[in-house]
């Protein structure tokens, strides 16, 4: 169950964004976040929802007096980012909203070109370029590929399209920094629990988006920052975090696959159980595991 601790935005918000964040258990990050948006514009903090899904209100006892504008929402257990993050946008009472995670910064003021954007119906997201703290790009436009039968996405600079006039379609918004029309987002359900509890969930609602005829556009002259330590990386082990995206990846495929990937599927998922019980990769056969069980609930 979940608590609001604030009145209902405003209602005149027709032609307003607003902002859904998530957040867990570290004040600070949000701290930093909720200022960068100050910076922007301090008004922006009336249209901002933070779902807090510490399970026990701690970071919005700390930091509700001090950005009392906010509508803070607590759960009163740990629901996960899925849940948080669909909560956060239903929430929000405006036609277009910034999904932000609690460990990104803005940088600089999207709306403007997010709004003319948006003046295109069949827009779904709109995915902002994020940066770490050298400054070096970390998500750009991305490249989802299918490597027999199982998707893949291209992370590597090199491998992201590059952008005209600042703009250029994406195989998916990234999840953690994305404009999403809000009706078209709960529409579709908004990110799945299939992919409880991170990773391949913002993949898998970006191509559901498509499916329908949607677009989603990656804007590349808007820039957040998002820091590299963030909830999933502070609280889990890189060995967890992979098992987990490979579970995912896998499931992504599954429900997507169409046509000849779609018939090798099974072939990658046996060779790939054979490769890593002959590498002794734990990891991967638990991750493969994982999925199998999912498919006989």
């Amino acid at each position: 169950m979940d608590r609001s601790l604030t009145a209902a935005h405003p209602v005149n918000q027709e032609a307003a964004i607003g902002i859904a964040i998530p957040a867990y258990r570290n004040p600070e990050r949000l701290r930093r976040c909720l200022s960068s948006i100050a910076d922007v514009d301090s008004r922006w903090l009336s249209l901002t929802t933070v779902v807090d899904d510490s399970g026990d209100g701690a970071v919005a006892a700390v930091l509700r007096s001090e950005f009392p504008q906010v509508k803070w929402i607590i759960n009163d257990t740990n629901e996960g980012f899925i849940p948080s993050a669909n909560l956060a946008v239903r929430e929000s009472a405006a036609p277009i909203v910034l999904l932000l995670n609690d460990d990104v910064e803005l940088r600089c003021d999207p709306r403007g070109r997010a709004t003319e954007l948006f003046q295109d119906p069949k827009l779904f997201a709109l995915s902002l370029r994020s940066v770490d703290a050298a400054g070096k790009t970390r998500e750009g436009a991305k490249r989802r590929v299918w490597r027999a039968g199982i998707a893949r996405v291209l992370h590597a600079q090199k491998d992201q399209r590059p952008a005209r006039d600042g703009c250029v379609e994406s195989d998916y918004a990234v999840g953690g920094h994305a404009l999403f029309r809000r009706s078209q987002f709960l529409e579709l359900g908004g990110f799945d629990s299939l992919f409880q509890p991170f990773y391949w969930e913002d993949v898998d609602l970006s191509a559901r988006a498509v499916a329908r005829g949607w677009r989603v556009l990656y804007l590349a002259d808007s820039e957040v920052f998002h820091n590299d330590l963030g909830a999933i990386r502070s609280t889990q082990d890189a060995a967890s975090i992979r098992r987990t995206v490979w579970r995912n990846r896998l499931a992504f495929s599954f429900r997507h696959a169409r046509g000849v990937q779609k018939f090798l599927l099974p072939f990658a998922i046996v060779f790939q159980r054979v490769a890593a019980a002959l590498r002794a990769d734990y990891m991967l056969s638990a991750a493969i595991s994982d999925f199998l069980r999912s498919r006989r609930r």
